[in-house]
């Protein structure tokens, strides 16, 4: 997970501080988790985030074995919800650019000072800044946080210009690792070594008797403990909850916890009874209350964490469509089981029926390919027809062909028809729509020229030398798509161009 730096930086209070490596890495990503989600507008900027790939980010912290952190879950539980998500964001920015731009974008909006200097590698700068800090806040975690913080942005930034140093300094004056330890605390093994245990002990039993249930505590008659606990009692019923009914079992091991929270907050070797007393039920109660809490936050987390019940319902989808193919495999065995077990007669008839649709599907096979055949073949005859008209033009051209009949007389050829002439130069076409109005002409090299407003055309001309092949295959393709005849026409000169176009037109239209 860390990067090669950083990793070094974990094995170093993994080595001299007695602690896991897989624990030191957890507990940085813990911190930077927390101070990333600490307030209503870093949660509003993580649920930004966190919201556009939900699954991801969350089978990312489900898969971190730090999931269940105690630094994660040591707030209320909007915190431990946000921290989570903050910590699959940070995971997958481990293997996105995207991600991580991300996440240095939320680092400069909520801790810009940290940032500005992380960037521009001034760590002194950093703890000038720092001490300012300590000095309005005496909470170590706060320090804590903002050295994890500083470091990790300048690892995301680049972390070649970590100096690991200068981290080893940083972090033991933070006491990271050290004085605020949640990692190496040992609840049981604490309750082994106090040896004040057994006295305070003896104290309650002596003054309360065997705590056997909650009823020992909450409806006791001693002088020192009654009042306290009516008090906490009625707090309750003024919040409309009754301790009675919300007071879940309280184990001895719990019962030592509340001992031991007593003389943690003493460093006397001599108890004083009466404190003993009212230490002890105020601290049984809150044990039953926070034990209640637990396990709230616990069912909340189990059973209504929309993320988890969309993993849940995401693995059980999946269970599910395994299910049904399993399901589906079995009927088609079961009907293949029938089908050998049905009567030869009825065997033959569906092998005669299976033939028959086999053979009636080929014969529509053939049909379509014998149509689309003749698609073909008629495209290809029309290809063929304007081919040999190119041939027949060219070959005009080459042997210095004239018209050969000159008492054609175009204007009967245009009286009733309406002739498109595609191609010639503007002076040219000028000419001819000049002498012939009727005719239609169009620039040979407008290759966006649009047919379709010229109208209906009985007959189409071209003049080949002078035109585009963008524009000659444009007015190809609809010609033939509105089956309208075409020719090819060659010459300058008004008279001879007259006298080509009426035997064109003579020899065309009569063809077709």
């Amino acid at each position: 997970m860390a990067s090669i730096k950083m990793k070094q930086v974990m094995e170093f209070f993994a080595e001299n501080y007695d602690i896991n490596l897989n624990d030191a890495e957890e507990y940085f990503m813990a911190i930077v988790s927390v101070g990333l989600s600490l307030n209503k507008e870093m949660r509003k900027d993580v649920a930004a985030i966190y919201n556009q790939n939900k699954l991801m980010f969350f089978e990312s912290t489900k898969e971190f074995s730090g999931y269940n952190h105690v630094l994660l879950s040591s707030g209320d539980l909007e915190q431990e919800i946000y921290a989570k998500k903050t910590l699959g964001i940070l995971l997958s920015a481990e293997q996105s650019e995207l991600i991580k731009v991300k996440i240095l974008r939320l680092i400069k909006k909520h801790y810009k000072d940290i940032y500005v200097y992380a960037q521009n590698n001034n760590y002194d700068g950093f703890r000038k800044k720092l001490s300012a800090i300590e000095d309005t806040s005496k909470n170590l975690k706060v320090t804590e946080t903002l050295i994890v913080l500083f470091f990790y942005t300048m690892k995301q930034l680049n972390e070649n210009i970590i100096n690991l140093q200068v981290v080893e300094n940083a972090f033991n004056a933070a006491s990271l690792f050290i004085n605020i330890n949640p990692i190496n605390t040992d609840i049981q093994n604490e309750l082994k070594r106090e040896t004040r245990l057994a006295q305070v002990k003896q104290i309650v039993k002596d003054e309360l008797g065997t705590i056997k249930n909650s009823s020992d505590i909450l409806y006791s008659n001693h002088k020192d403990l009654k009042t306290m606990v009516s008090c906490l009692r009625n707090l309750l019923i003024i919040d409309k909850l009754d301790l009675d009914f919300i007071a879940p079992k309280v184990n001895q091991d719990d019962l030592d916890k509340v001992m031991l929270a007593f003389i943690k907050t003493t460093g006397k070797a001599e108890f004083d009874e009466t404190q003993v007393v009212q230490s002890f039920g105020a601290g049984y109660i809150m044990k039953m209350l926070l034990n209640e809490y637990l396990r709230a936050r616990e069912l909340y987390l189990t059973y209504s964490d929309e993320d988890a019940l969309y993993s849940e319902l995401k693995a059980l989808k999946e269970k599910l469509d395994t299910a049904s193919l399993a399901k589906d495999t079995v009927e088609i065995q079961a009907h293949k089981l029938k089908s050998e077990i049905e009567t030869h007669e009825l065997k033959l008839k569906n092998a005669l029926s299976e033939q028959s649709r086999f053979y009636e599907a080929q014969i529509n096979e053939l049909n379509k390919e014998i149509d689309r055949l003749k698609i073909n073949l008629d495209a290809e005859m029309k290809n063929r027809e304007e081919l040999f008209q190119l041939r027949e033009f060219f070959i005009d051209l080459k042997n210095d062909y004239s018209p050969t009949d000159t008492s054609l007389d175009l204007s009967r050829f245009i009286a009733n028809k309406k002739l498109l002439i595609i191609g010639g130069t503007p002076s040219w076409r000028k000419r001819l729509e000049a002498k012939f109005p009727t005719i239609l002409t169009a620039d040979g090299f407008n290759d966006k020229i649009e047919l379709r407003s010229y109208g209906e055309v009985d007959f189409v001309l071209f003049y080949s030398s002078y035109m585009s092949h963008k524009t000659y295959y444009k007015t190809v393709d609809f010609i033939r798509a509105n089956d309208i005849p075409a020719g090819y026409i060659g010459r300058t000169n008004m008279d001879l161009v007259e006298f080509e176009i009426a035997e064109e037109l003579n020899k065309r239209l009569a063809a077709h």
